[in-house]
């Protein structure tokens, strides 16, 4: 009996959904660069809202919106202008470059499960990996490394995959990436 090889598949980034969250992140900034500059006549203190206008919360409010969106807006920018496929997935494994903090090449091997999870109404696919701590150490940046351990101690593995940046949906993303695994288990 013959068996079934894995059709090599390529998601490629989406083009729309990134320049939507550059935008949202541009938005987000300017949002911050108004906090920062603009100085209210008068504050009502009647007003349970009204300590956002105070001038130190106003400042952190600005700072962490115009640092959080400057950061976001970056990583956008330079996403936009990444000619990498967002996701292979292939007979070997999957290849990840969906998201900022992708880590590359995942071996069907190293694989034992595909979840789904819902966090804010937001829906990720978790890879489960026999050897989570391999994966962890496939990095040196700091910032991704401690996004990594966050996603590891909240969901005891590192990679999560959104469709957010990939042009499929997340249904279509996860029977795909459940079938393939199955595929790769037989073989």
């Amino acid at each position: 009996m013959r068996r079934k090889d894995i059709v090599p598949v390529v998601i490629p980034l989406s083009r729309m959904k990134m320049t939507l969250l550059f935008l949202g992140a541009v938005a987000i900034g300017v949002l911050g660069l108004i906090l920062l500059i603009y100085e209210p006549e008068s504050i009502n203190h009647s007003n349970r809202f009204s300590w956002i206008m105070k001038p130190v919360p106003r400042f952190l409010a600005g700072f962490f919106c115009v640092m959080f969106s400057g950061f976001s807006a970056i990583t956008m920018l330079f996403r936009l202008f990444n000619k990498k496929p967002g996701l292979i997935i292939n007979e070997k494994g999957i290849y990840d470059n969906s998201t900022a903090v992708a880590l590359g090449f995942i071996s069907w091997k190293d694989i034992t499960e595909v979840k789904k999870i819902t966090v804010n109404h937001s829906s990720f696919i978790l890879i489960v990996v026999r050897n989570p701590i391999d994966y962890l150490n496939k990095t040196t940046q700091w910032l991704k490394l401690r996004a990594l351990k966050m996603n590891f101690r909240y969901y005891d593995t590192p990679i999560c995959i959104s469709a957010h940046s990939l042009q499929i949906k997340f249904d279509e993303l996860y029977k795909l990436l459940v079938d393939n695994l199955d595929q790769s288990k037989r073989n």
